[in-house]
């Protein structure tokens, strides 16, 4: 069964300042992991900082992203390595 990531509120997450995990650069087990794979994942921890400011949290206090997949599409597009 594979561990899903959560980001609850009120904690501090340091990928928020900039997006990008320390990891996905000195953790072997993201030596592989694609750059647009490593961009989405910056996509989505930068709107945590959103929901925070905008109060999107599950009665579990799990934050969420509000994201169309028209918007994604067009951020990923624009964006992502050919």
């Amino acid at each position: 069964m594979k561990t899903q990531l959560r980001f609850k509120e009120g904690q501090d997450y340091p990928e928020q300042q900039n997006g990008l995990s320390k990891a996905f650069f000195h953790n072997p087990k993201y030596r592989d992991m694609s750059v647009n794979a490593r961009y989405l994942y910056m996509i989505f921890t930068l709107r945590m900082t959103e929901s925070q400011n905008k109060g999107w949290i599950d009665d579990d206090g799990n934050m969420y992203i509000i994201y169309s997949d028209e918007d994604l599409m067009k951020e990923c597009t624009a964006n992502l390595v050919q």
